[in-house]
């Protein structure tokens, strides 16, 4: 059998045999070249790797456990997402009503401010000064000054 050690093919005094365990032989070449082609060797094999060379005794067990499939069927979901949102929407309608609630009190308040203001402006009409109302000049017209002198002597 023929087979590359070291990048070149053995020559007729070399030769590679396999000894009845499986392990390889490199005869007639020198030690460099041997020890090169026993470290490919033993890189290039594919041994199976620790995890899978482990034995289980009785009883014990590497797996994780599988997870059992769920009893519910799909419309028990869909019920539950249905009542969650039902759960959601009483839940905001609550919120809002407060809201609204809140907003009417605050809206009474602010009349009933109004009113007292009002009353008490009411209670203090007749002690507050008059303020004066300036007239403007009228400016008439030499026609409106002759109608009110002929309504003048009309009297």
């Amino acid at each position: 059998m023929e087979t590359r050690a070291s990048g070149r093919l053995p020559s007729h005094k070399e030769s590679v045999e396999i000894c009845p365990q499986g392990l390889l032989v490199f005869t007639g070449t020198s030690e460099q070249d041997s020890n090169l082609a026993k470290q490919f060797w033993i890189a290039a094999s594919m041994y199976p790797t620790n995890e899978s060379q482990l034995v289980l005794s009785r009883g014990s067990s590497q797996r994780l456990p599988v997870a059992q499939p769920s009893r519910r069927s799909p419309p028990e979901t869909t019920d539950i997402t249905a009542e969650t949102i039902k759960i959601q929407a009483s839940e905001e309608k609550k919120k809002y009503l407060q809201k609204a609630k809140r907003r009417d009190e605050i809206l009474q308040l602010l009349r009933k401010q109004r009113e007292e203001r009002i009353s008490k402006e009411l209670v203090s009409l007749p002690y507050k000064p008059k303020a004066k109302v300036h007239k403007a000049k009228k400016v008439t017209s030499e026609s409106d000054k002759e109608h009110q002198e002929e309504v003048k002597a009309l009297d």
